[in-house]
């Protein structure tokens, strides 16, 4: 496979397992790259409409079913789509199962190099590791300005992070998760040199007045 052979000339070239991972993860990140300026722009979008959206649920607040109807309109109208900023995740499965693969087969010992890559042996379940899956996907849903007043974005916003989170729990090698947390924080970087997001900004700067 190709991410394999990718995978064998970044271990060879770092001496480190956990080294090669990162750099197939930034390459992999890269070749998403249209789909995440996609998931920004859908974001930013959203982040405008948002004055809108609280007009309406202040406006129907006795009245959920009349909220929703006007909330829906107004996507419609605005032409949003409150899900997709799901979209690039949804492209990443596939990836994923993928990497699983690779990552599942792949032996670096019968490169003269080990599994150890900082704390963590990347052949065995690590903890720390998928509490930082987490911990970065919380971060993201946050920092990338998912509308808390949104319900069903609010709900969301929770349960991808804590299946994300049992999922990296219970993989039997946390190669995989590795990739999956340097993914996320990558995506973070990203978000904040891509221009126009004001509530990414926002956070930063509220916490550095703090």
């Amino acid at each position: 496979q190709p991410m394999t052979k990718l995978l064998e000339v970044f271990l060879k070239w770092t001496g480190n397992y956990g080294l090669a991972i990162i750099l197939l993860t930034v390459v992999v990140r890269i070749v998403i790259l249209p789909l995440t300026i996609y998931q920004m722009r859908s974001l930013k979008r959203m982040q405008e409409v948002q004055p809108l959206m609280k007009e309406i649920q202040e406006k129907y607040k006795d009245n959920p079913e009349k909220m929703n109807q006007e909330i829906m309109a107004l996507y419609q109208r605005e032409r949003v789509n409150p899900f997709s900023g799901c979209l690039p995740l949804l492209v990443q499965l596939p990836i994923l199962y993928a990497l699983f693969a690779v990552f599942n087969a792949f032996d670096p010992t019968k490169f003269n190099y080990t599994y150890q890559f900082l704390w963590a042996d990347l052949s065995q379940r690590d903890i720390p590791l998928a509490i930082l899956t987490v911990v970065s996907m919380v971060l993201q849903q946050y920092l990338t300005g998912v509308p808390a007043t949104d319900p069903n974005q609010r709900i969301m916003m929770w349960i991808m992070p804590i299946m994300f989170g049992w999922i990296a729990f219970t993989m039997p090698t946390s190669a995989i998760v590795l990739y999956w947390v340097v993914s996320t924080f990558f995506g973070l970087i990203q978000q904040a040199i891509y221009p126009g997001f004001p509530r990414f900004k926002g956070s930063l700067g509220s916490k550095g007045e703090a």
